[in-house]
């Protein structure tokens, strides 16, 4: 059997095609996204790839991008969530919201025989101005809107349960043409074939990155312990006062242990509850434990209050590479641009391993469920 095409829309530095490129039995083929840093990287690590730089919420480059994916067998692909995300203000207006509705439309027009969506868990609660809440409105174009024609079944999944060290709950959709499959509730045993990836007990962070080399301020190290190149392993270059205050944060710690006299007063406003009383004072300055996985590795790790990211035993933020291991990219994998861009690509992907598992969930789902032997299958082909 040929391998199966699959194409990522919104792709970011390609996380959840890696897991795809990796199995057996799939070809990557093309990577869009409209950040120039984020295809560099996809070139720089995966040259046969088509990286495509397109804005999809432009209708003519939109028309141009849906003729590229009509060969497309599987089509993946992480919508941009800071629209979602409980993180931000989930503005009504925000645009990158409506881009969820640009997948679907994509999908309804490529028409290919898997579609697979990733975001973050706001948007099952995000109100639409039509159908309810975006995932709803994302089921909706998939299965009747616009020539549907799809069938759709979705689940939260935590990346901790397939091999990441860290707790990362994402939520995904897969919609399946519904001329190819003969038994329509065939598309909820996709999730037993992918519980067959569960592992059992979770990795912990020094699993993850305890054999990286120690790095001091700003400093980067090139090789790992082995002697073998290692990219990406830079540390931030912080200013003497914050290592000041990470010195004082022993393991588990955070703001509340650092000393009131090394505090800025924008801090001690914070530690005394002058903007909310909300649980993340905590974790703003949070030291790691090594015994433990990490939290979600988010996009914005350079800003040091943005949650609990401080190295369990050296006073500064993880490496970009560091990152990158908790989010079970390859050592091999390299990130272009500068370091803060660096963390974007990284906090932003799939998680290999996961998009690993699901890669296999598909093609055992189409073995077991006999789409390859479905006549729309082989007319489309």
């Amino acid at each position: 059997m040929s391998p199966l095409a699959v194409s990522d829309v919104f792709s970011g530095c390609g996380g959840f095609f890696l897991g795809f490129d990796q199995e057996e039995g799939f070809e990557v083929r093309t990577a869009i996204d409209s950040w120039d840093k984020a295809l560099e990287t996809i070139r720089l690590n995966r040259p046969s790839i088509g990286a495509i730089q397109s804005d999809l919420s432009d209708p003519e480059g939109l028309d141009r991008i849906v003729d590229e994916l009509k060969s497309s067998d599987i089509l993946i692909g992480g919508p941009p969530c800071q629209g979602f995300s409980t993180l931000g203000k989930r503005r009504d207006g925000d645009t990158r919201s409506s881009l969820v509705e640009v997948f679907a439309e994509i999908v309804t027009r490529a028409r290919p025989k898997i579609a697979i969506v990733e975001n973050v868990r706001g948007i099952q609660s995000k109100k639409h101005p039509v159908y309810g809440t975006y995932a709803n409105a994302l089921k909706q174009c998939l299965e009747t809107e616009n020539g549907g024609g799809y069938t759709t079944t979705s689940r939260m999944l935590n990346a901790l349960e397939f091999g990441a060290p860290q707790n990362r709950v994402r939520w995904f959709m897969v919609a399946v043409r519904s001329d190819l499959m003969t038994d329509p509730q065939a598309i909820e045993r996709f999730w037993a074939y992918l519980s067959r990836a569960f592992i059992g007990k979770p990795k912990t962070l020094r699993m993850a990155i305890g054999d990286l080399p120690k790095l001091g301020n700003g400093e980067e190290c090139s090789t790992d312990a082995r002697g073998l190149p290692l990219s990406n392993h830079k540390a931030m270059r912080h200013s003497q006062a914050l290592i000041r205050r990470l010195k004082s944060v022993p393991p588990l710690g955070g703001l509340p242990d650092v000393p009131r006299e090394l505090l800025t007063p924008h801090l001690c406003k914070m530690l005394d509850g002058a903007y909310g009383s909300g649980g993340h004072v905590k974790n703003i300055y949070g030291r790691m434990d090594w015994e433990a996985p990490s939290g979600t590795i988010v996009a914005g790790i350079d800003k040091i209050t943005c949650g609990r990211f401080v190295h369990p035993e050296q006073d500064r933020l993880l490496s970009p590479r560091e990152c990158a291991r908790i989010q079970t990219f390859p050592d091999d994998y390299k990130f272009a641009g500068g370091q803060v861009a660096q963390y974007y690509q990284i906090g932003n992907a799939v998680p290999p391993k996961l998009s690993g598992a699901i890669a296999s969930a598909v093609k055992t789902f189409i073995d077991r469920e006999g789409l390859l032997n479905s006549d729309s299958w082989k007319i489309a082909a």
